[in-house]
């Protein structure tokens, strides 16, 4: 029998509207003393609390919610989630004053990511990403996009996907799976990038494909990486197979992935730092979302992606984490708005929109996910403070204290829930 439990005492729900993303930030709207019906893993209602009980059937289960702040369930559309090893060391070494070079130079950066990843085992590297997502969750993270990109070649990047899928059967966060065999040249392919990208379009993305639970195929479109005319190569092939595409465009460099991006129908391209604003209209008009990732631009002290131009050209924006070992060491989307706001100047509603509604948007899942309305899948945040705004004006804090994924309750007062 499908269970109907009634969320009361909602001091204040907030949720953006609508079953795509939104450029328009005037759908983020707030109903005070507000109730929400759950039947099974579905929203049935939502509204004051004096509208949705009389809605609610003879065996509903009412939980009082003392006053707490709901929200939708957060959307990380942009993650590195599966790797083996750790760079807090070099972290450090970079605040005594060693620039990338220099730590590349000694074997580190994302080689010795490379590294520790073909030597982890499949088993040590689920640990690692089951103790991630564990954090994700009671930070009010329901759903992320995952990326492959720390093997490099066949076996380990198969390893990673492995890793992705096991997890994806046993944890509540819901994984998007992305293949980025194209992160970054491997050191056997040093000087050879089209040879590289020759394997990866003839051999893994044809495997890749064959698995049936990878959407996405990614590529680090970067001055001396991937730069356009094999990123196209790469992307090409991928789409010739069936899947959709999402690209690292213009982080370091005004290169013209945005730009890319948008001739090949890409569903989003992300960071964007340099993006010019013709690339900026291209996306608007292509449908390409823009997914902003501030926390990189705050750990790597550099130059933050311009929010408001995207805003001005027409773009949906969307936020993330860019969670990695390297360049953003982080899980927490409520910071992501919160650097949104304060570092590329962007409001709360439009920062509250792009880590929910557009987030989900950014991977094809704003239909069932990202608002608080009927009919979509019930993954709903209570915040343990008085108002939404203190996402960002109470900044830095974890205010989550429950969480429900497709309608069952995961974190209660702040504890994961037994599964």
């Amino acid at each position: 029998m499908t269970s109907t439990t009634c969320y009361v005492g909602i001091g204040e729900l907030v949720s953006g509207r609508g079953r795509t993303g939104s450029v328009n930030a005037d759908s983020v709207h707030s109903i005070p003393n507000a109730a929400i019906l759950v039947r099974g893993d579905r929203i049935e209602h939502v509204g004051s609390e004096a509208a949705v009980r009389p809605q609610c059937p003879a065996d509903t289960v009412f939980v009082d919610m003392q006053g707490k702040t709901a929200v939708p369930g957060f959307v990380d559309p942009h993650t590195h989630l599966v790797w083996g090893g750790d760079r807090s060391a070099e972290f450090n070494r970079r605040l005594h004053g060693a620039t990338y070079v220099d730590i590349a130079a000694a074997g580190g950066g994302i080689k010795s990511t490379v590294a520790a990843t073909r030597d982890a085992s499949q088993e040590q590297m689920a640990a690692k990403a089951r103790k991630t997502l564990d954090t994700m969750l009671l930070h009010g993270i329901t759903t992320i996009e995952a990326k492959s990109g720390y093997g490099l070649n066949r076996e380990a990047e198969i390893k990673q996907l492995n890793v992705m899928d096991q997890l994806s059967a046993e944890h509540p966060v819901e994984m998007i799976q992305t293949f980025m065999g194209a992160h970054e040249i491997p050191p056997e392919y040093a000087g050879r990038a089209e040879a590289y990208v020759d394997m990866l379009n003839q051999e893994l993305l044809p495997e890749v494909k064959q698995r049936g639970t990878v959407s996405y195929v990614d590529i680090f479109c970067e001055k001396n990486v991937f730069e356009l005319d094999l990123s196209r190569k790469h992307l090409q092939a991928a789409l010739d197979l069936g899947f959709k595409i999402r690209l690292h465009a213009d982080e370091l460099f005004p290169l013209g992935g945005a730009g890319l991006a948008a001739e090949l129908g890409a569903i989003s391209a992300d960071h964007l730092v340099h993006a010019t604003r013709e690339h900026m209209q291209a996306m608007a008009k292509s449908g390409t979302i823009a997914t902003l990732l501030p926390g990189t631009s705050f750990f790597l002290r550099a130059a933050y992606a311009d929010a408001a131009a995207f805003q001005e050209a027409g773009c949906t924006i969307a936020l993330s984490t860019d969670y990695n070992p390297g360049s953003s060491h982080t899980i927490s989307q409520a910071v992501m708005m919160a650097l949104g706001c304060m570092k590329m100047g962007m409001t709360f509603e439009q920062a509250f929109l792009a880590v929910t509604l557009n987030a989900a948007a950014a991977i094809e899942k704003a239909d069932q996910l990202g608002s608080l309305e009927a009919g979509k899948q019930a993954d709903i945040l209570f915040l343990d403070a008085p108002s939404a705004m203190y996402l960002v004006y109470y900044w830095g804090v974890n205010h989550v204290s429950d969480v429900v994924k497709a309608g069952r309750r995961v974190v209660q007062e702040r504890r994961r829930v037994a599964d």
